[in-house]
Formats: C-alpha cells, sequence, structure tokens
C-alpha cells in the first residue's frame, strides 16, 4: 500500500463518518469526538541541561514529535477503515512483525468482521535516532466496542527509506497499571537503549528468553529471582501444572513451550535508571493423544475452533500464540526484579496434524 491509497483510505473513511480515532486539540471541534480516559503523563527527567533552549551540539530529532503524531493518527485510521470495509490486505499493509500476524488472525477468525476500537490522544515517546530503522512508541486509550477502556502501548517503525511507517507492535498495560516515567531530554525526546545495553538489570535481548524460563520452569526456575511472579511468568507454569494432571487422566499429553522471536525488541530508558522493554513471546501448547486410536479424540479449545471447524480433532492440536509483552526493568545493580506491566496476545497458528 502506498502512501496516497493509506490517504485515501483514511479520507473515504473520514467523509463517511466512521473514522474511529479522536481528534487532537488542533483539529476541527464541530464534531463530537469519542470519550476518552487520559493516559497517564509522562515525566521528563532533569536533562543534562537547565535551558530550554536546544543544546548547539545537539543534531535535531530526524523523526519529530509532530510527524510521529501524524503517522500514527494515519495508520490508526487506515487500520479501522479497513476493519470498517473488512479488507485484510489492507489492514495487513499498515502492519509488520508480530502485530502482522495478531491482525491476520483477528480477521480470519472473526469471517473478516474484526473488533474496532476507539483511539485517545497519543502520549508520544520519541527517540532520537540518527539511522533507520526508525521507530518511536505511543501510549493512549483503546476503547471497545463494549465500551471497556485499556491503556494501550504501541510501537510504528519505518525499516528503510523507502518504507512506510507501519504498526509493529500493540500490548495493553493491565488494569490499573501506570507506565514507568520514561526519561526525556529537554525538547521531550526519549533515549533508545542498544538491544544489548549492559547498564540495567536485565539486557533487553536477554528479557524474553529470561521470560520463557520462568514461564515454563517457574518460581523455582533459573529466571525466578531476576523477573517478578505474575500471571504471564509464573501463572503459566502453574496453569500447566494443575491442566497436565488431568489431561493424563484422560490418556492426553498437554505441555506449553515459551519462545523469543525474531521481532524487534524496544526499549527506552526510564527516569530511574531502568528501562521500558517491548518485544514479544510465542506460546506453543501442544494437546496430544497417546496413541493414534479412533477413540483418540483431542478437545478443541473454543478460542481456535474458527480455524479447526470442529471441537474435536483426531490425535494431536498444535495452537501458536503470538504474545506482546511490556516490560519494566531496573538499573543495574538494583534488587528489584524485572516486572510484566503489559500483554496482549492471541492465536496464530493451528495445526491438527
Amino acid at each position: 500500500m502506498t502512501r496516497t491509497m493509506r490517504v485515501a483510505l483514511v479520507l473515504s473513511l473520514l467523509a463517511s463518518g466512521a473514522f474511529a480515532c479522536s481528534p487532537g486539540p488542533s483539529e476541527t471541534r464541530g464534531a463530537t469526538a469519542p470519550v476518552t480516559a487520559p493516559v497517564p503523563a509522562v515525566t521528563a527527567s532533569p536533562g543534562p541541561s537547565s535551558s530550554s533552549s536546544p543544546s548547539p551540539s545537539r543534531a535535531a530529532p530526524v523523526v519529530t514529535l509532530d510527524e510521529a503524531r501524524r503517522q500514527a493518527l494515519m495508520i490508526l485510521g487506515a487500520d479501522d477503515a479497513a476493519r470498517v470495509q473488512g479488507v485484510q490486505s489492507y489492514a495487513l499493509a499498515q502492519t509488520r512483525d508480530g502485530q502482522r500476524d495478531i491482525t491476520r488472525a483477528e480477521f480470519q477468525s472473526t469471517g473478516s468482521r474484526p473488533p474496532r476500537y476507539t483511539w485517545g490522544e497519543p502520549t508520544l515517546l520519541v527517540p532520537r535516532l540518527d539511522r533507520y530503522p526508525y521507530w518511536f512508541a505511543a501510549l493512549t486509550e483503546r476503547r471497545d466496542a463494549d465500551g471497556k477502556s485499556r491503556t494501550a502501548v504501541l510501537v510504528f517503525m519505518k525499516q528503510y527509506e523507502v518504507s512506510l511507517w507501519q504498526l509493529s507492535f500493540a500490548s495493553l498495560l493491565y488494569p490499573g497499571t501506570k507506565p514507568p516515567a520514561v526519561s526525556l531530554d529537554e525538547e521531550g525526546y526519549a533515549t533508545p537503549l542498544a538491544t544489548r545495553d549492559d547498564t540495567i538489570a536485565i539486557s533487553p535481548h536477554l528479557m524474553a528468553p529470561l521470560h520463557a524460563t520462568i514461564a515454563e520452569e517457574g518460581p523455582k526456575g533459573f529466571a525466578a529471582g531476576l523477573i517478578a511472579a505474575g500471571p504471564q511468568t509464573t501463572g503459566y507454569f502453574a496453569e500447566v501444572e494443575k491442566i497436565q494432571p488431568e489431561f493424563k487422566r484422560r490418556g492426553f499429553l498437554y505441555d506449553s513451550l515459551f519462545a523469543a522471536t525474531a521481532f524487534p525488541i524496544y526499549a527506552l530508558r526510564t527516569a530511574d535508571g531502568g528501562a521500558l522493554i517491548l518485544y514479544s513471546l510465542t506460546r506453543t501448547t501442544l494437546r496430544q493423544a497417546k496413541t493414534k486410536a479412533a477413540e483418540g479424540l483431542v478437545p478443541v479449545p473454543q478460542n481456535v475452533r474458527w480455524d479447526v471447524g470442529s471441537p474435536v480433532v483426531p490425535y494431536m492440536l498444535r495452537v501458536v500464540e503470538t504474545q506482546q509483552y511490556v516490560s519494566q526493568v531496573s538499573r543495574k545493580g538494583a534488587a528489584e526484579p524485572a516486572k510484566i506491566i503489559g500483554f496482549d496476545g492471541v492465536p496464530t497458528a493451528i495445526t491438527n496434524r
């Protein structure tokens, strides 16, 4: 999809009155904006200078706050247009990485009638980057069709000069959780961290594999002291431990394996010297009969029957879920373990043979 097609798609939806992003302060106020809850403010840490003017030695940001806001609203608008019209190919053109897999599943699992959302005014976290790929994060309130509101954490990326901006990552903060204060300079720009940065308790590139480890090994495993207990860490271990005996009694095998992905890892310095790290995992859950006998029918969970088309399948069912996480990591030397503060995920691949 070219930029012209994206703009045309958004304009067509604006003309029909179906656009689902709230107008910002500088936009026309003639129409009534959807009610959105405010996003918790992002706090700036003290910059290297108390002056409000830019440092003379600092290069101007390649991606400005204004450009980031325009791109975020345009992509969310184009995504909503594709959802209204049920056009999966247009929606996929707005996305990349794990978010593309999730968007595809949202269309395919609903007969091309995916959920729509109303988005609040984004709070932007734009890092100073001097080379491609460029990216920035945004926090915004996401309201669903039932009126339920959650704080979403989004990342948009432009990989090459000729590339379009696309939505690479989307997750949801746990209800009631506030995001950590991100360190901002005197111009309001964030500080990115390299994937192998070693100034924080857990380097960004290690967060996903350590998370996978605690999800499989639980509170007595290697990563237990590094990542705090929670529903998507030790909770997964407890869930599998609870399910396995019942499946065994019924003649089935059950297991879940977690793994880091090849999708990008995003990290920003927080005001306390730690980091906000955004990354993906896959969870592969296997349900299998111990024999291939005719009576070895494996039950199919309700949330993946859209793909299988049956409440049971013979012998084996493998479900891969794409998961997107928001984590808060302390500065190096701090005693506090890393915390998972946001999660979203859906089944994206199902096989039964």
